[in-house]
């Protein structure tokens, strides 16, 4: 008589329990606080999933940035010694300032979304409140940035005429 119960425990879900009543062994579902309590866990356990891949992205994100960044300043030096000896120095620095500064406002945008993609998953005030002043630092250093680059490439189109 005690196989047939401990056999039938198997095809208990979590969520329900045996228990003795009246001289017949019943499945008891759980209570609301339980069901309440394994969804809160479930939260709980999404959303630490959902940090630590936004934390990754975020990351990610700004390595690439900072490879941009990185990879910009070096074709710039390479190139500065040889723009420096030419006798038009001033139409080669600008095309090399153009490319350094479409870099960085490329960079710029990728610090931005990594910054978002961090406060994207439960934000608190605090984060909010950062998340804000960096972004509206970065646009508008991307803002003047953008507008140095049409510039150049205004004035660069001007000097090839």
């Amino acid at each position: 008589m005690l196989y047939i119960p401990s056999a039938f425990t198997f095809c208990v879900t979590y969520f329900q329990r045996i228990i003795w009543k009246g001289g017949w062994y019943t499945i008891a579902t759980a209570t609301e606080n339980t069901h309440a309590n394994n969804i809160v866990n479930f939260n709980h356990f999404a959303e630490g999933i959902l940090l630590q891949t936004a934390f990754l992205l975020k990351i990610g994100i700004e390595s690439i940035a900072l490879l941009i960044l990185a990879l910009a300043i070096l074709k710039s030096t390479q190139k500065l010694p040889s723009v420096l000896k030419q006798k038009n120095r001033q139409a080669a620095l600008l095309s090399l300032r153009l490319n350094l500064g479409m870099a960085l406002a490329l960079s710029l945008e990728f610090l931005l979304a990594a910054d978002i993609a961090a406060t994207a998953v439960s934000p608190n005030w605090d984060a909010l409140g950062k998340l804000a002043t960096i972004s509206g630092i970065r646009t508008f250093l991307n803002f003047f940035l953008q507008k140095e680059v049409e510039e150049l490439e205004a004035e660069k189109s001007h000097n090839s005429t």
